[in-house]
């Protein structure tokens, strides 16, 4: 009888199920927990991307030392600005207008970053 169970390999259907089960629960807490991250990661990353465009536009009123406001396509044509793939809501991308000091004019409500949208007067995502 020895001989026999010393023979014997292999997993059982009960096992094989307990692992699948096992592992289904795991995916389903990390899932949205991942997805949840990956949200977060992009919000961030758009609001540092509109604080940079913002930063790039100040230096640019201070270097240049425009009388009129001025745009993106503008900071971009003297290298102030290397991304102009940036959607206005109600404006082209390039038409993003800054006041002297470099703040947005106040006809822009939002600007549109990588898919998340940036409200202006406070800078962050929505």
């Amino acid at each position: 009888m020895t001989q026999v169970l010393k023979n014997k390999k292999g997993v059982t259907l009960v096992e094989l199920l307990a692992v699948i089960v096992i592992m289904g629960i795991i995916a389903a807490i990390a899932v949205p927990a991942i997805g949840g991250l990956i949200k977060n990661s992009e919000r961030k990353a758009a609001e540092t991307e509109y604080a940079n465009l913002l930063d790039a536009a100040r230096l640019y009123a201070q270097s240049e030392d425009p009388k009129n406001p001025f745009t993106i396509s503008e900071m971009v044509t003297k290298e102030y600005w290397a991304n102009d793939d940036i959607t206005v809501v109600a404006g082209t991308p390039a038409s993003v207008t800054f006041n002297i000091d470099g703040s947005i004019q106040d006809t822009i409500t939002s600007v549109l970053i990588d898919k998340v949208t940036i409200i202006v007067s406070t800078g962050k995502a929505s």
